[in-house]
């Protein structure tokens, strides 16, 4: 019975830093655009599929350790990618994770990259 006391301490140590204190997930759809800009009365040619994933982590819930997530710059960067002019058919969703230590935010963001001619 003495040694099941020394050991459960040291178990759940493990299992907690081992688990990555993560407590809770979860996943919005944050929402869906046909166009992030007013689109340009110029006919235009679809470049294909663009994706890409923007974070930011507050530690302790209340302190911004990271740059906010900027929307803006990460769609001119997907367009960029792909030698486009800019995003149509545009999707993101949010996800939460709650650590221990505080909570990070990812938004992934899709959409179609398009060139004017």
């Amino acid at each position: 019975m003495n040694r099941v006391k020394k050991i459960f301490p040291v178990i759940a140590v493990l299992l907690v830093c081992g688990g990555g204190c993560m407590f809770y997930k979860s996943i919005h759809l944050a929402g869906i655009e046909p166009s992030m800009h007013p689109l340009r009365n110029a006919p235009y040619e679809i470049l294909g599929e663009a994706e890409t994933i923007i974070s930011n982590f507050n530690l302790l819930w209340a302190i911004s350790v990271t740059p906010r997530p900027d929307f803006e710059k990460a769609i001119l960067e997907m367009a960029n990618e792909k030698g486009g002019d800019d995003v149509i058919e545009v999707r993101w969703w949010r996800e939460r994770q709650q650590w221990i230590v505080g909570m990070v935010t990812v938004i992934h963001i899709k959409g179609t990259v398009i060139k004017y001619k």
